[in-house]
């Protein structure tokens, strides 16, 4: 007899890792396809709010500057407001030290993330990052711009904004 929906659930559990895994690529590409068609929706709706996750720094510098790059999209377009928000490895780019060192192979016409940033900075975007994983990753050398902000901002701040995991 075949068992339950509920038990078979529970037969193989997902793990957090996988879980986390799928909440952000779900996200990216939810994220990345409103980018992709944020223009019209953007024309139609007025300005819009934009907010670009980063968990990824020198740990993985491809990633580390697609989101930038994405946040460069929004704001090169006029498309409204623009925020990043840092945490976990991605807190590397709010020091300078590390972000002159970031680059990618796949991007590497873009520059360096620091030279990203400096651009973003000049187009007011608006960076935060995670307190706890700034306070880990800190080298003295933070950006004077990069605020503090904690997953309370995050979870106020998406809830009316077009969202970028990357």
């Amino acid at each position: 007899m075949e068992q339950p929906n509920s038990e078979r659930m529970q037969e193989a559990p997902v793990s957090r890792g996988d879980f986390v895994k799928t909440l952000g690529l779900g996200m990216g590409a939810a994220g990345l396809a409103s980018l992709m068609g944020g223009a019209s929706a953007a024309s139609a709706q007025g300005k819009g709010k934009y907010v670009i996750v980063v968990s990824h720094g020198g740990n993985d510098p491809n990633r580390a500057i697609f989101g930038l790059l994405m946040a460069d999209v929004a704001a090169s377009k006029g498309w409204g407001s623009v925020h990043v928000w840092l945490y976990l490895d991605g807190a590397d780019l709010a020091l300078a030290r590390k972000a002159e060192r970031i680059k990618s192979p796949i991007y590497e016409n873009f520059g360096t993330a620091a030279d990203l940033i400096k651009k973003l900075k000049g187009q007011n975007v608006w960076f935060g990052a995670c307190p706890p994983c700034l306070d880990f990753f800190n080298d003295g050398s933070k950006y004077d711009f990069v605020e503090k902000a904690g997953g309370d901002w995050l979870m106020k701040n998406i809830q009316d904004a077009w969202v970028v995991w990357s």
